[in-house]
């Protein structure tokens, strides 16, 4: 390799780290080595949006996120269409969606890792199947396990256990245990819901319905989708949804589901069409008719409680993390010289749609013009 002016280590070489190597990479002051567990980079990414990527939403606003304040600040520094130009910038072709959603013109999540990993081979150096287990700062340098180069700045960017087996989320990102920083509990967002009182013949149901999230009488939250019934509860991204809202609440006492299966026209009389035909095998999903056949409840309010979510091998994303006090607006950690956190790491989550991948997307865009100087360049 070349010699640069500062040498930067990447932990992670998912979204928010393969952004961060590409952006620095424009800069010949910068070598980087980017270092991944997996042999593969980029797993997630390419997971994520079914296999399509949905890489950021055009409708982006703080209340998507579990910290709306902190999203603010970062929306006024780089909103969804600078994101949209930097891609652009790097010749990836995106389309969007009647619901803002955007994703790669071919359809393929791998589209999107090849461009971020379009990277010039003096300059980037990226090591896979390195399970970093120690990081050591002295003297102004950082130091990664045994590996020969000190490092002049760091970024965490190894993301969060979400969809990992239970043996993998045990060790995961073990390398943090020497470093003191304020976390909260990592658990289970964007998944599914085990509910109870829950008949398992609806098993295999799928169908659309307003479904709304309560804590005693107090409306959580409300969206409209498709459900998707399961063996224990509930699935779908309308689901998913309103799981992030629930890991939001402080308590999670007498929380509820009611699905409101009457979802096209709200002046539908269900009452007096039941009354007239006597049973609902016209006007829901075969087994939803047959289960109000034998055990009839309103189709406009069909409840189950809550037991919990979805464990976190099946979640999308984990609510919890580096609190956000631990960096500042420009994801620079306060008490660590020359680190910075980046992405699913820290305490911020979103709703399905884009807004997560935004988020990983943004914080290392962010950190990436903190260090090549030009924090807050339009």
């Amino acid at each position: 390799m070349n010699c640069g002016n500062r040498h930067i280590a990447i932990v992670g070489a998912g979204a928010s780290g393969l952004f961060l190597a590409k952006k620095l990479s424009e800069d010949k002051r910068f070598r980087i080595t980017v270092f991944e567990k997996n042999r593969q980079i980029g797993a997630k990414l390419r997971a994520s949006g079914g296999g399509k990527a949905n890489i950021f939403n055009r409708e982006i606003r703080p209340e998507h996120y579990n910290k709306p304040a902190f999203l603010a600040k970062l929306l006024q520094k780089y909103a969804p269409e600078r994101l949209e130009q930097q891609f652009a910038d790097w010749g990836l072709v995106t389309v969007s969606d009647s619901e803002g959603r955007v994703y790669p013109a071919s359809q393929f999540s791998q589209t999107v890792v090849d461009v971020l990993n379009d990277l010039p081979e003096n300059r980037v150096e990226i090591v896979t199947e390195h399970n970093i287990q120690h990081l050591e700062y002295q003297n102004g340098k950082w130091y990664v396990d045994d590996f020969p180069t000190a490092f002049d700045a760091i970024a965490l960017a190894s993301g969060s256990p979400a969809g990992m087996i239970p043996k993998n989320q045990r060790n995961y990102n073990s390398y943090l245990q020497r470093i003191l920083l304020k976390t909260r509990t990592l658990e289970a967002s964007l998944s599914g819901f085990k509910l109870a009182q829950y008949p398992k013949s609806l098993s295999g149901c799928r169908t659309k319905a307003i479904v709304s999230l309560y804590q005693s009488n107090k409306l959580i939250h409300k969206e409209f989708g498709e459900v998707t019934f399961k063996d224990e509860g509930v699935s779908g991204i309308v689901v998913m949804n309103l799981s992030a809202y629930y890991r939001r609440l402080p308590s999670r006492e007498n929380c509820r589901l009611e699905f409101n299966l009457i979802y096209w026209d709200e002046r539908f009389d269900a009452v007096d069409y039941l009354a007239k035909y006597g049973n609902a095998v016209g006007l829901l999903h075969p087994k939803l008719a047959a289960l109000h056949q034998a055990k009839p409840f309103p189709v406009t309010a069909l409840a189950f409680p809550i037991e919990d979510t979805y464990p976190m091998e099946s979640a999308q994303v984990c609510h919890g993390g580096i609190d956000l006090s631990e960096v500042d607006e420009n994801f620079a950690a306060k008490n660590h010289p020359g680190m910075y956190i980046l992405g699913e790491m820290l305490d911020v989550d979103g709703v399905c749609g884009g807004y997560n991948l935004f988020f990983a997307f943004a914080s290392a865009a962010v950190a990436a013009e903190h260090l090549l100087g030009t924090s807050d360049g339009r």
